[in-house]
């Protein structure tokens, strides 16, 4: 990886941590109660919903700002929502929604996704298959075009038995073009919501990493995240 590279990716970092503390600072000063918001995402698959308008995100996996006519805008700067760092994401219906954007990994823990430096475009499409307050799921096709090209398909759902917690899960795969071997990652986690801070959400989970079905040594990492979402007008 080129140190030029590795310079923008550290610097398009700082520009997401500035932009988060330009909104919530003032909102810190003047002690504003905030309105709760919710994330649009599993762990790395998105949901395929859009947020309303003026509704934001903090969180490490997933920065996003909804923005009116069913616009969304979103970051991820640990590994990535929907196999991509920076994109858009336009919902046609509340179950269906389109993101494109740039495929590459800011802050890589193990390996998920594209391979950090190998900066691609990034394409999905989510279909929800079922979309209520205790219970969601969805699959989404993706592709990667850049110097290498790669798709795929991933599954996602939400159980949720109490407004404290859910349980999450999902599976996925790809298979690169230039390399046709079919790779596969799944992870199982936890999303905590404390009902007397409605705007914070914890991820805790434990994912195998993406390996290839023909070379079966998957390994173990952790995942965590933690989210601010709240409305911002």
């Amino acid at each position: 990886m080129s140190l030029k590279f590795i310079a923008w990716k550290g610097a398009f970092a700082v520009g997401i941590v500035s932009f988060a503390l330009g909104f919530t600072a003032p909102v810190a000063a003047n002690n504003v109660t905030l309105r709760p918001s919710q994330p649009t995402h599993y762990l790395y698959t998105p949901m395929a919903r859009v947020n309303p308008p003026g509704h934001l995100v903090l969180g490490f996996h997933e920065i996003s700002y909804a923005m009116p006519g069913r616009l969304q805008v979103q970051a991820s700067i640990m590994d990535n929502i929907g196999r991509t760092c920076l994109a858009a994401k336009y919902g046609f219906a509340d179950n269906l929604s389109f993101g494109g954007g740039l495929a590459t990994t800011l802050v890589n823990i193990g390996y998920h996704g594209i391979p950090p430096g190998d900066a691609r475009l990034g394409l999905f499409l989510t279909y929800g298959l079922a979309e209520r307050q205790d219970f969601s799921m969805a699959i989404t096709p993706h592709t990667q075009i850049g110097s290498h090209i790669s798709m795929g398909i991933d599954f996602g759902m939400r159980l949720t038995p109490t407004d404290f917690w859910s349980f999450i899960w999902e599976i996925g795969s790809s298979v690169d073009v230039t390399d046709p071997m079919l790779y596969l990652y799944t992870i199982g986690g936890l999303r905590i919501h404390p009902p007397k801070v409605p705007i914070l959400f914890i991820d805790v989970g434990v994912s195998a990493s993406e390996f290839r079905v023909d070379d079966f040594r998957p390994r173990a990492r952790a995942y965590i995240d933690i989210m601010v979402c709240f409305i911002t007008g």
